[in-house]
């Protein structure tokens, strides 16, 4: 297994979608590959399964073998890696992006497979807010950091949902609560990551939508870029 592996991760919503999807818009010179994680999770609308994500349930994620795949539970949802796709990939291109939750991305690194190739890998963690926004606003609003981040997070991903189009019934609005109260938590993981960028503006932003995109939205996907044309 050859190239390099660049593992994003970040609360839900935090822009991850996004960000990718500029970097092959505006950054066309940066040949990258990207392995299409299974998940156990519903497809949103325009989601295409093989292309997107492999949609699976959870008892056959949980049946893939180990040798190959890499599982994790995330966020109530099961996720997996095929590592013989990641391989294939790694002979093709240069650089593999791959983002997914802390929990799979731990676990992958710990991956005898892995762990034998000596693969070369850059951590990137996407943070909402820095540490001293979640400090001041949690104490002037009397809350804690968890409050705190659990109620940014929860607004954009409400954001996200109407602009998918989703109702907000009892299950959207229980996978809402569930991503936003876990945010706090793969925050404090992320601090080991390699690279961490603070970035407010989430999939829930109007500035990944300029061209190119705009205010902090820009500033990440520049920063990002930048990884790739150090060596």
């Amino acid at each position: 297994m050859s190239g390099k592996l660049v593992l994003l991760s970040g609360p839900s919503c935090v822009g991850k979608t996004p960000l990718l999807n500029s970097l092959r818009l505006f950054y066309p010179q940066v040949l990258w590959g990207r392995p299409v994680l299974y998940t156990s999770r519903e497809p949103r609308p325009n989601e295409e399964d093989g292309k997107d994500y492999h949609f699976r349930s959870e008892q056959e994620i949980q049946a893939l073998p180990q040798s190959r795949y890499v599982t994790a539970k995330t966020r109530n949802v099961w996720q997996a890696i095929d590592l013989d796709e990641l391989d294939v990939l790694t002979q093709k291109y240069k650089w593999i992006i791959y983002d997914a939750h802390l929990s799979l991305a731990g676990r992958l690194l710990q991956h005898e497979r892995i762990r034998q190739e000596a693969v070369e890998i850059v951590r990137v963690f996407l943070q909402p807010v820095s540490m001293e926004e979640i400090a001041q606003i949690s104490l002037e609003t009397g809350t804690s950091a968890q409050e705190t981040v659990q109620r940014i997070m929860a607004t954009k991903l409400v954001v996200r949902a109407q602009n998918l189009q989703l109702p907000l019934n009892e299950n959207v609005m229980i996978d809402i609560q569930i991503r936003s109260s876990r945010a706090w938590e793969e925050i404090l993981q992320g601090q080991s990551s390699d690279l961490i960028f603070i970035n407010h503006d989430g999939e829930d932003s109007p500035n990944w939508l300029c061209s190119p995109p705009a205010g902090d939205a820009g500033k990440t996907l520049q920063a990002f870029a930048e990884i790739f044309s150090c060596s």
